[in-house]
């Protein structure tokens, strides 16, 4: 009889050890879910910031390219008011007309774009105007979305695996239970099994908590 008390007593103890490990793994997966959910709304407000940025860098970069089409068109018409062959009151009111043309574009070059992505063919490099305002702009906020939607992805898992693992905790919880109701010698058949599913729930969180 006392043989058979401490049977109870153990599979007692270890039956509310399970319950502690299925408890932990529900709530780990729960703390998973939560990050999950919470880099899913860092990695959408990344990707919206880097939305806004590339929308207003276009709109900023054809602005500048619109500013370098009128100084090109300003230069180009000083150097066709160059003459050689007029007489000297016209080559004095082309070249008077010359300068106020490359006056004026020289005032839009200064002020309107930058002159450093003028190509040396002449053509206006927008596209390494944008890659640089790009660069700045992740030096200023955080743009790259990746990380955040991996590590949700990552955590996702874990829960997915962690769930699972409650239900071979469950197992155990289940084969403990039968030990503990039954009188004949399968009992220890039960309660074998449930302390080895029981090893493989600790398992389980460990593997889901650490290594996936």
């Amino acid at each position: 009889m006392e043989k058979q008390n401490n049977f109870k007593s153990w599979i007692a103890v270890l039956t509310a050890l399970v319950t502690v490990l299925g408890a932990s793994a529900a709530c780990l997966a729960s703390v998973a879910v939560s990050n999950a959910s919470d880099n899913d709304f860092a990695g959408l407000d990344a990707s919206i910031r880097a939305q806004k940025a590339e929308i207003i860098n276009h709109v900023y970069a054809y602005e500048h390219y619109r500013a370098f089409t009128a100084y090109f068109r300003y230069n180009e018409l000083g150097y066709l008011m160059h003459d050689p062959e007029a007489d000297a009151d016209t080559r004095a009111r082309n070249a008077a007309a010359q300068q106020e043309l490359w006056g004026v574009a020289s005032g839009i070059s200064s002020v309107f774009f930058k002159p450093r992505y003028i190509n040396p063919d002449g053509q206006y490099d927008i596209e390494q105007e944008l890659q640089e305002a790009l660069a700045q702009d992740a030096q200023d906020a955080d743009l790259n979305v990746a990380p955040y939607f991996e590590e949700s992805d990552h955590l996702r898992r874990q829960s997915s695996f962690l769930t699972a693992d409650m239900i071979v905790i469950a197992f155990s919880f289940w084969f403990f239970t039968l030990a503990q109701a039954t009188e004949k010698k399968i009992k220890y058949f039960w309660a074998i099994l449930g302390a080895l599913t029981g090893l493989a729930g600790v398992a389980g969180i460990v593997i889901g908590r650490f290594m996936i």
